[in-house]
């Protein structure tokens, strides 16, 4: 019977010109040359299954694929065995309450127009058949209602298909970044071990090649695993209080050092404007800059430059701010062909001498899981890359603007115009009135309150004529990291700015220059003072074993081991441990089972001792999972002193 089941013989003859009157009318006079037999038709061809809901009377057609799928004669015999289109429904993607199938197919209609995932009995061939299900209400007849059925079976099979394939990609990627991550716990400990040994010059040289070394290829293996976490959609950002002026002046300082190594001189301006606490994701953040940075001084050659800057480009009174990022140099450029595969890594860096690689492409994604995008202007004469980042609800500011005074910035060696720039740059940025010049004569000291020069020591020429000046105001020399003042100028020279520029090397001079007492957080030397603290460590790696015992009695603590997590937990019955560190994966007994087993013998008694992941994942999501499931903390390999130091003092109540 097909779509002439529409016409029930129980409908009035108003309901059945009403519901003719919709295909009829729909094309104007197209149905009066085709002929209605023309719209028939075309439902019954549809492969997609079609059903006819009439307001106040129910379910008056449906066309021939569906009647053929569900094996009913027509419309009457679906009516007949089904007081709702639900009740043919096995599944569906969600709980809807309804009192009518009008109102459930308002409710998807205007909710789900991208389609309701549902399950239907094929009675034919007895197969499950996933269905998008959609609903129509005529424009000419509000009464009318057409429910589209599609079968989505093997989009369905393609999904899961996907579902699949993706969770053995996290578990490979969990597994390839555990195999490396716990070798290079054991490299980077015991490296670190070393250099609080007593080495000769040499072999201090070597070790710290090896730790840099070991750290890169780590810095690398991150890289490959938040790319492909990223490209499949897994990475997430975290939201979390910091204070990004010290991470980005530790980081400038950094590439100050690597860039002098390598002949490239390298500058950087960090904001003192910059508030004191900030709300997303820094490891994120740094991240980027980190590789941006890495990116520029790799492919400047020696006589290059690189400028780092981290801006505050406004804050509003509610605390949202806006900050920008950039990182410029003189080196190779990149040609607008390789910066449209950006988010293409695989493509993108297929030769080691090429600056689009993962690391820009990683960058770029990072950017835009941040909420911006990575922006790259590049040509022969070197490439720029910045960003900006919105911020809410950030609070404070580390450093104090200074009282509106005037000072000169003095440049007598024009080798260095451009450290005179930076100065003036951040002698403004504490909110001092700043006079450029390059004039020396008996007009230096005038309408000044403090004079900054930049010249050689070595020129004798500006120290003779500086010294025939009667001197009126404080004066300060910039001069280069580790140059130390000459005896000939302690005359004239009040105090010394050694680069590289940081604000809180620029903070330190002019809090004492206008005699401003400066807070600091003073960091003591970290010491257990308590000689009974005793600790579980439970890692089946040897090496890694070793090393975490090693630490821990660097700290005073006695230490005991477990190869498993069936050790650790006959260990715990017979000791009562002040801390465990618990590594997850085991032989015998994963540390999971372990932990849950020794909160158990806990219960029992009074002590309530913290048990610490001590564990090779962490990918996104690895530490919520863990501590889901019972540990108290969690530290990811390489494991750090500072890392480690945290943990102590949070759990031993450590006071130093």
């Amino acid at each position: 019977m097909g779509f002439f089941s529409i016409f029930s013989s129980n409908k009035t003859a108003n309901e059945q010109k009403d519901v003719v009157r919709a295909p009829q009318t729909l094309h104007g006079g197209l149905e009066a040359s085709l002929g209605r037999e023309f719209f028939v038709e075309l439902a019954d061809e549809n492969d997609d299954m079609l059903l006819y809901f009439l307001q106040g009377t129910g379910w008056i057609g449906a066309n021939t694929t569906f009647l053929k799928k569900m094996n009913y004669h027509d419309i009457s015999d679906f009516n007949r065995e089904n007081e709702s289109i639900r009740d043919i429904f096995l599944n569906e993607s969600e709980e809807i309450f309804t009192e009518s199938d009008k109102s459930w197919l308002d409710y998807i209609r205007k909710y789900k127009k991208d389609g309701y995932r549902v399950s239907i009995l094929d009675k034919n061939s007895s197969d499950v058949i996933m269905i998008d299900a959609k609903a129509y209400q005529s424009k000419l007849n509000s009464r009318v209602y057409v429910l589209h059925l599609k079968d989505v079976t093997d989009i369905y099979k393609a999904e899961q298909k996907t579902k699949e394939i993706e969770k053995l990609k996290t578990k490979f990627l969990a597994n390839i970044g555990h195999e490396f991550r716990t070798p290079m716990n054991g490299i980077l400990g015991f490296v670190d071990l070393l250099e609080h040994t007593h080495l000769d010059a040499q072999q201090s040289e070597f070790i710290s090649m090896i730790h840099r070394s070991s750290k890169s290829l780590m810095t690398n293996i991150e890289t490959l695993l938040d790319l492909a976490q990223l490209q499949s959609g897994r990475l997430e950002l975290s939201n979390e209080p910091f204070n990004l002026l010290p991470l980005v002046e530790m980081l400038s300082y950094s590439f100050c050092k690597q860039g002098k190594e390598k002949g490239i001189k390298v500058m950087s301006f960090v904001d003192p404007k910059l508030p004191h606490e900030l709300n997303s994701d820094s490891k994120k953040i740094m991240q980027v800059l980190n590789a941006l940075a890495s990116n520029a001084i790799k492919f400047t050659p020696r006589g290059g430059k690189v400028i780092i800057e981290v801006k505050l480009l406004k804050r509003q009174q509610n605390g949202d701010c806006s900050i920008g990022f950039s990182v410029k140099d003189t080196g190779q450029g990149i040609s607008e062909e390789q910066i449209a595969l950006i988010n293409e890594p695989f493509t993108a860096g297929n030769q080691a001498d090429e600056r689009l690689g993962v690391g820009l492409s990683l960058s770029s994604g990072l950017v835009k899981l941040l909420g911006s995008d990575l922006r790259i202007t590049s040509d022969s004469s070197g490439t720029y890359v910045n960003f900006v980042l919105n911020f809410k609800n950030s609070s404070g500011q580390n450093y104090k603007m200074m009282p509106k005074k005037k000072v000169k910035v003095l440049l007598l060696d024009q080798s260095k115009i451009e450290e005179a720039n930076f100065l003036t740059i951040y002698l403004r940025a504490f909110a001092l009135d700043v006079i450029k010049s390059n004039q020396l004569d008996e007009h230096v000291y005038e309408d000044v309150d403090a004079l900054y020069i930049v010249a050689n020591q070595n020129d004798s020429s500006w120290i003779l004529e500086l010294g025939t000046y009667f001197k009126k105001v404080p004066v300060s020399i910039l001069l280069d990291e580790n140059e130390k003042l000459q005896t000939k100028l302690t005359h004239l020279v009040d105090d010394v700015i050694n680069k590289p520029l940081l604000p809180s090397y620029m903070a330190k001079h002019l809090y004492a220059m206008n005699n401003i007492e400066m807070h600091t957080e003073k960091k003591e030397e970290f010491s257990i003072k308590d000689e009974n603290i005793t600790a579980l460590v439970v890692e089946d790696n040897m090496i890694n074993q070793r090393l975490i015992k090693l630490l821990l009695q660097g700290y005073n603590i006695d230490v005991e081991t477990a190869a498993n997590g069936l050790e650790a937990v006959q260990q715990y019955k017979k000791h009562n441990f002040d801390i465990v560190f618990m590594d997850i994966d085991m032989p015998q007994m994963n540390g999971i089972v372990a932990t849950k087993e020794i909160k158990a013998v806990m219960s029992l008694g009074a002590k309530k001792t913290p048990i610490v992941a001590l564990t090779a994942l962490s990918m996104d999501g690895d530490r919520e999972m863990i501590l889901s499931e019972g540990l108290d903390d969690y530290l990811s390999k390489p494991l750090t002193r500072d890392k480690l130091e945290l943990i102590l003092e949070k759990y031993l109540k450590v006071h130093v």
